[in-house]
């Protein structure tokens, strides 16, 4: 009784094994299509931050500029030295709030890869119970 016992999980426990290694190069296929596009988020993330980080710096640099051409007496120099120190600063910001959605995006990494695997373990574990 004990053997066919045994015997019955270890029959489950193989089927679920077989299966699993049957679907390899699936899982393998399903890893490798999701780590390009992990790669490729990355790869944005790092040029969307280092725009960022580059538009910030002439926003500041602008700002030195709008303050000594504030010293300086012409009529419309003010405007249009202020009006490019605030697209300077709204691009840095639109530049930066991209960077930060890209960022939160990394919690769905490799989402479907995690799915199959729970799956595949959830699976496994119903055959020893």
């Amino acid at each position: 009784m004990l053997r066919r016992f045994i015997e019955s999980r270890l029959s489950g426990a193989r089927r679920v094994a077989a299966e699993a290694v049957d679907g390899l190069d699936d899982r393998s296929a399903l890893f490798v299509a999701e780590l390009t596009a992990e790669q490729g988020r990355i790869t944005r993330l790092a040029l969307f931050a280092l725009g960022a980080l580059l538009v910030a710096i002439l926003a500041v640099v602008w700002a030195a500029a709008t303050l000594v051409a504030f010293t300086w007496d012409t009529e419309w120099r003010h405007v249009t030295l202020v009006g490019l120190l605030i697209f300077w600063i709204l691009f840095a910001t639109v530049l930066t709030m991209k960077a930060r959605s890209l960022l939160k995006a990394g919690s769905r990494a490799f989402w479907f890869s995690r799915q199959v695997l729970t799956d595949d373990l959830n699976q496994f574990r119903e055959h020893f119970k």
